[in-house]
């Protein structure tokens, strides 16, 4: 007699299950982590469906990131966000009702409950031509956001302000903009939410980020054009390494990276540019500019070996698939 399948909840509020499962539905790759998930749990006999595709009670849930239960079955969350992006992962009273919780920092879970993921990106191998066709000295890709809380020790949204405006203001011929809501004011913490509500009876001149080119369709577009690019992930926290810094090392581009504090505990130094080791702008303005050809593909070599070694796979979309479906799969069977 044929077993019947099992079936997991995903929950991931805002995005429907079949934008998630489409390999369409981002050319940076973005929906290949979970397409692979899904046939991965396909694969041990458990059909991974979003609430729309529901039918009856799931044998389990996953969620990205805390949520409300939809069930009485057995749930598991993915810790994909900072707390001060995302604030209910910040509140262990509301992990409780999970069997295991999946983070990028141990801390943030329970412990005896916690298991370690690094968050997945396509490990795609950019080809080392130097400067080759990169007409671009250096760009930022990222929407204008703010934290959810007032927090300007780990604020790094602020900080890419600073790098905009100083580039504006300074090398403007050097520097690109890309990203959504730049023609609005700089997005702020806590009250940006009723800022934005504001501007739409009393909206910002479309000059307010004149280095703005628009918004685009893939990262990867821009980048393979670009030299260098500004990476600053949301926020620091320890582990807190995102698709930012990977996006940029598999078109080829060398990051200017600012963000988890132990990045190099998982990526070698020399794959990137430290913004911390720079007292100003203008000094790291000046390294990029003067930068030798020879200098910039020892960067490309240095992310080449890295991307094709055994200690880039913690970041692949295969480790962080196994991870959760051993783990989930396990506990099911008892």
């Amino acid at each position: 007699m044929q077993r019947q399948p099992l079936t997991g909840l995903i929950v991931c509020p805002g995005i429907p299950a079949a934008a998630l499962f489409d390999l369409g539905t981002s050319p940076d790759g973005l929906t290949q982590p979970w397409v692979a998930l899904k046939r991965a749990f396909q694969a041990h006999g458990v059909d991974l469906v979003g609430s729309e595709q529901l039918k009856g009670t799931p044998h389990f849930e996953l969620h990205f990131n805390v949520q409300f239960p939809r069930s009485l079955s057995p749930k598991f969350v993915l810790l994909l966000e900072n707390p001060l992006i995302y604030p209910a992962n910040g509140f262990r009273f509301l992990q409780h009702q999970y069997r295991t919780i999946f983070a990028w920092n141990s801390e943030l879970g329970i412990d005896g409950k916690t298991v370690p993921i690094r968050l997945p990106h396509p490990l795609e191998v950019a080809p080392l031509e130097g400067y080759g066709e990169r007409p671009q000295l250096v760009v930022l890709i990222n929407s204008n956001k703010a934290l959810a809380w007032w927090a300007p020790d780990r604020d790094l949204y602020r900080e890419r302000l600073k790098a905009i405006r100083w580039f504006e203001r300074y090398a403007p011929q050097d520097f690109a903009l890309y990203g959504r809501d730049w023609d609005k004011s700089p997005a702020q913490p806590v009250v940006g939410g009723l800022i934005r509500f504001l501007e739409r009876w009393w909206p910002q001149p479309s000059t307010a980020f004149p280095s703005w080119r628009g918004t685009i369709a893939a990262k990867r577009d821009i980048l393979l054009r670009s030299r260098f690019s500004i990476v600053y992930e949301n926020a620091i926290f320890r582990g807190y390494i995102t698709e930012k810094i990977f996006d940029a090392f598999c078109a080829g581009n060398v990051p200017v990276y600012w963000g988890a504090p132990d990045v190099t505990d998982y990526i070698p130094k020399d794959c990137f540019i430290d913004r911390r080791e720079f007292s100003s702008y203008e000094d790291l303005y000046w390294f990029l500019k003067t930068m030798p050809e020879e200098t910039y593909l020892g960067y490309q070599q240095a992310i080449h070996r890295f991307l094709a070694s055994p200690q880039a796979q913690q970041f692949s979309i295969p480790h962080f698939v196994q991870t959760i479906v051993t783990e989930i799969m396990t506990h099911l069977s008892r």
